[in-house]
């Protein structure tokens, strides 16, 4: 079987609210030899819509729609495979500019813990296991291992244990192990490179901090290396800029320094910040497959093949190709699809290396 990463928004979870819709899918996937061990329910909305920007974080983890798809996606996740263990990746709590309303840790805490409670009791019935992967990305609440390593750490294992527990008779045991077994992380290389982060530190980080490594999408991010000097490198990454998808734009220098905006048509305004600035990156996922270069448009991929193999030392069995832009990227269905090929032969090629 080929592993598919689902993505089930809002509308196709009501729609596989209805037995007959939910058994004609899993019967396709059957006949096209796809296992659907691990599903992507992060962007709830129209991930296709003609400008998504900052709705791909809504609804949030504040927000009680968030909790009833996602306990409907676990559901869903479990008619769908026969695998053992299936993940769900999901929004990192919320988006900062929303504020704080949106970002109140406690309030995200409690509503994973409860979302981590009903996981159990599936458990329980089936003797299957699914993870909520809370996916780290630029400008959100989780956005760093730090800011994991705080919250699992913290309001999870405050807040969230608390609401896991109420639903679970008030046993804190069997809350301790619900929220050990069923939240975790989805670790995605190309939001770690736009967070400056060594990824192999950050996902031990994150570890140390008792979040489990349970998903990791392998993708990388454009960069520009000594941007004051590369004006062709700097107007290519600059003709990235779409109206579709939000690309937050980070810089940094030598020692350190960072500056950043929230997408990038505002690359002028982020180097303008940082004029000593020597790398520039954005979230755009570009092609795994492209290689790195000196000048120009270079790539993050080196970050990312660290990040996998993190990942995979941590244990991480579910591995995905996260380049969602092919539909920016390709002018052609047929390159898209060429191109998805070829990121999925690199990725396997990766995986047999670094398991060598």
């Amino acid at each position: 079987r080929l592993g598919v990463d689902l993505r089930l928004g809002s509308q196709a979870i009501g729609e596989l609210a209805q037995p007959p819709t939910l058994e004609l899918l899993r019967r396709t996937l059957d006949q096209a030899g796809l296992s659907a061990h691990t599903l992507n329910g992060f962007p709830l909305g129209c991930f296709q819509a003609d400008a998504v920007k900052r709705d791909a974080y809504r609804p949030d983890w504040s927000e009680p729609a968030r909790l009833a798809d996602s306990l409907a996606l676990l559901d869903l996740a479990l008619a769908l495979s026969d695998a053992p263990l299936v993940t769900i990746s999901t929004v990192p709590g919320s988006y900062r500019p929303f504020g704080s309303e949106h970002n109140d840790a406690e309030i995200i805490a409690g509503a994973l813990g409860r979302w981590a409670a009903v996981a159990a009791q599936r458990q329980r019935v089936t003797g299957r296991t699914v993870v909520l992967c809370l996916e780290p990305e630029p400008w959100c609440f989780l956005e760093h291992s730090h800011d994991v390593a705080a919250f699992w750490s913290g309001a999870l294992a405050e807040a969230g244990l608390a609401a896991c527990s109420a639903e679970l008779d008030g046993d804190q045991r069997l809350a301790r192990q619900a929220l050990r077994d069923h939240l975790g992380i989805c670790v995605d290389t190309c939001h770690l490179s736009l967070a400056f982060e060594d990824q192999i530190a950050a996902v031990q980080r994150m570890r140390d901090a008792g979040a489990r490594i349970a998903k990791c999408q392998v993708s990388a991010a454009p960069e520009v290396a000594n941007p004051g000097g590369d004006a062709e490198g700097l107007a290519e990454l600059r003709a990235l800029a779409e109206p579709r998808f939000l690309h937050q734009t980070a810089a940094r220098s030598a020692n350190g320094s960072l500056s950043k905006v929230e997408d990038l048509d505002q690359l002028d305004e982020c180097l303008a910040r940082l004029p000593a600035a020597s790398l520039v990156r954005s979230h755009f996922h570009i092609p795994l497959f492209r290689e790195p270069v000196e000048r120009g448009l270079s790539s993050t991929i080196r970050d990312s093949l660290a990040g996998l193999r993190a990942c995979l030392a941590a244990g991480c069995s579910h591995i995905a190709v996260e380049t969602y832009t092919w539909s920016v990227l390709a002018a052609r269905e047929r390159d898209a699809l060429d191109g998805t090929v070829r990121e999925l032969g690199f990725l396997a090629g990766a995986v047999d290396g670094l398991r060598c």
